[in-house]
């Protein structure tokens, strides 16, 4: 048997993206929603695949790494545009590693969706 749980946060960031055409290409923000799925074959003694006490807050706290900066700006996004796409592969990177280090493989991330806009969402998993 399978579970899953998610947990989300929020920032909001500027951003442009280089040799794009448009709008894109200007520095613009939106407000970013990013949630985390994470599964384990088992639930542990109070029936949680993890608490969401203990993840929700690791993952705000890669969020608000992001928040209120321009991510062209920063080390994960300089030689690469921060799309969506590489957003949610930057913040699965950062979180599965602090879940490897916490679970081991009792549990494990399966995927970052980052949504830009209503209706527009972009997914990483390994």
């Amino acid at each position: 048997m399978v579970y899953r749980t998610a947990v989300r946060a929020s920032y909001d960031a500027a951003l442009y993206i280089p040799g794009e055409a448009g709008p894109a290409a200007r520095t613009h923000g939106h407000r970013y929603t990013v949630e985390a799925v994470l599964e384990s074959e088992g639930t542990d003694r109070s029936g949680f695949v993890v608490d969401f006490d203990l993840i929700q807050p690791q993952l705000a706290e890669i969020a608000a790494e992001l928040d209120h900066r321009l991510l062209n700006e920063l080390e994960p996004f300089r030689d690469r545009a921060p799309s969506a796409e590489n957003q949610a592969e930057h913040i699965y990177r950062r979180l599965s590693r602090r879940i490897r280090e916490q679970y081991g493989a009792a549990v494990r991330l399966v995927k970052v969706r980052v949504t830009q806009e209503p209706g527009a969402w972009a997914e990483y998993e390994a």
